[in-house]
């Protein structure tokens, strides 16, 4: 039996000896985060090629916060959005009801009677029309005329110009009687979903929203997402609010939705509370986000291997993507992978953290200490050997 005992702790300080690898844990070790500061896992594609998943590790300093702040702006400055432009010129609409009145120089024309002399003027007024889904209008002599997708000045040409070889030298006003046709959806999270007339007057993003309560949810939990022209577009509400080009001008059938999506991160390893954790706020910092957790654990954690975890689309080159005859650096884009690296036992670490942006989902995941590692291993060692003498015991009853 003692014989027995030799070799499973001679097994057990041997795989303890290796580096603890098949210690039980919640995430990589340290040790493995600082290979070169990168790691090759080698996937087999359908062909059966071999690809190479990399990532980087960065420890977290004063240089490389400033970095973060200036990529941070720039991604948040990359949002597929409008530009921002003059209000569009106001057109008529499908919906629309206008009025049109005819002039001509002096009776006797196709519209003025001799007589005119008996009327108010030289003009005559036809009846109101609604646009209908054929965006055309009746003129008599003129017959059909496009007037949907055109301003009143351009359909009082189109108008003229059938005329001006059948009555004398006349002359057209169409003016809008009503302007219902031209209208916005806001739908989704906001206190009144509607269709919003626009009428004449020049409504932002913001307007528009405004104008149907507001959202549900805070502004920091909500995205806008605009249709316009057969194309969507997404952005976050703070968004609108902190950058005015954002807050671009609507256009007639825009459609607004807004949705809840809420800021997370997720936390593992060694802190009181693991999961995924909804920011709160607008931005916060990394200190924040521990807070979040309620801290690390501290009979746990260690305090120097702290990891955030984040995934970010970057530009990229190498001498090979120069152009040797302009000079001109081809870039390119990938995503990376980093893990940053924050060392809280240094004096400097807590301001670091509060100087770090969480940024939409991240992970931070907390390493053990080495010493918790160890007792793992006694642990097991222990219930090893608790297990021998429990079998040993059994087999000398039995």
């Amino acid at each position: 039996m003692m014989f027995a005992r030799k070799i499973i702790l001679t097994m057990f300080l041997s795989l303890f000896l290796a580096g603890c690898g098949t210690m039980p844990a919640s995430g990589p070790y340290s040790s493995h985060m600082s290979q070169k500061n990168k790691v090759n896992i080698k996937i087999s594609s359908i062909e059966g090629e071999e690809k190479e998943f990399n990532f980087a590790v960065a420890e977290i300093d004063l240089n490389l916060l400033s970095y973060v702040e200036e990529e941070r702006k720039k991604y948040q400055a990359s949002y597929d959005w409008p530009k921002s432009e003059p209000a569009e010129e106001i057109t008529v609409n499908v919906g629309d009801t206008i009025q049109i009145s005819i002039f001509e120089s002096q009776s006797g024309g196709l519209f003025i009677p001799i007589d005119s002399s008996v009327r108010p003027g030289n003009f005559v007024s036809l009846p109101s029309q609604t646009i209908n889904s054929t965006g055309l209008v009746t003129v008599p002599y003129a017959g059909e005329v496009q007037a949907a997708g055109k301003t009143t000045e351009e359909i009082s040409e189109l108008i003229v110009e059938r005329l001006k070889d059948k009555a004398i030298e006349p002359q057209v006003v169409v003016s809008f009687g009503d302007r219902s046709g031209a209208e916005v959806s806001v739908i989704g999270d906001v206190n009144n979903a509607r269709r919003l007339s626009l009428g004449f007057n020049q409504y932002k993003i913001l307007d528009a929203i405004a104008s149907a309560g507001g959202p549900t949810s805070p502004g920091y939990e909500t995205k806008v997402s605009l249709q316009r022209d057969n194309e969507e577009f997404s952005i976050p509400f703070d968004q609108l609010v902190v950058d005015p080009d954002r807050n671009i001008y609507s256009q007639v059938s825009d459609i607004l939705y807004l949705y809840r999506e809420p800021q997370t991160f997720t936390s593992y390893g060694a802190v009181q509370s693991q999961g995924n954790i909804p920011f709160g706020k607008r931005n916060i910092q990394l200190s924040e986000a521990l807070g979040l957790t309620r801290g690390l654990n501290d009979t746990q954690a260690d305090p120097a291997e702290i990891y955030i975890y984040r995934q970010r689309e970057y530009e990229y080159y190498t001498k090979s993507d120069i152009d040797p005859e302009t000079s001109e650096a081809k870039f390119e884009k990938t995503t990376i992978p980093v893990i940053f690296k924050l060392d809280m036992r240094k004096p400097s670490g807590f301001f670091l953290a509060q100087k770090f942006a969480m940024e939409d989902q991240d992970i931070i995941y907390v390493a053990n200490a080495q010493s918790v590692e160890f007792l793992k291993f006694l642990n097991i060692l222990n219930s090893t050997a608790v297990t021998n003498n429990n079998t040993h015991s059994a087999v000398r009853d039995y």
